[in-house]
């Protein structure tokens, strides 16, 4: 494969991930957890096609780095990179801070749970006796 074709792949892979994740902030708003782990695993998939292609493309370019780096479509490379850590940069405090919120709320349902279950509604009243009075 030719070089300008390597780097139009390495740039469409790019591309892919960044429409993917693109998609992450409807995916947050809707909170379904089976379309979330089906987003990830997907961009799991995309950024590990889009590293294994680079290190194949970037072992070609090593001995014509001076000159491939000036290369336009190198820089639109380069350019989607950025805008990939841009995104993420972005994205990540954002995912954690739902995390948290997740993970408190979480442990309020278990200590409500751990409430309820040591609650028994006869325990606070006075037990009759079986013999009567009298």
């Amino acid at each position: 494969m030719a070089m300008n074709e390597q780097l139009e792949k390495s740039i469409n892979l790019y591309r892919q991930i960044i429409e993917h994740a693109e998609r992450l902030e409807q995916l947050l708003a809707k909170g379904d957890p089976e379309q979330l782990q089906r987003y990830t695993i997907r961009l799991n998939e995309l950024q590990a096609e889009a590293g294994l292609h680079d290190r194949e493309l970037l072992e070609e370019m090593a001995p014509h780095s001076t000159r491939w780096s000036a290369h336009p479509l190198f820089h639109q490379r380069t350019q989607l990179l950025e805008q990939i850590v841009e995104m993420n940069d972005l994205q990540l405090p954002r995912i954690r801070g739902m995390m948290s919120v997740n993970a408190a709320e979480l442990g309020q349902l278990k200590e409500g749970r751990a409430a309820i279950s040591g609650y028994h509604p006869d325990a606070g009243r006075p037990k009759k006796s079986i013999r009567g009075v009298g």
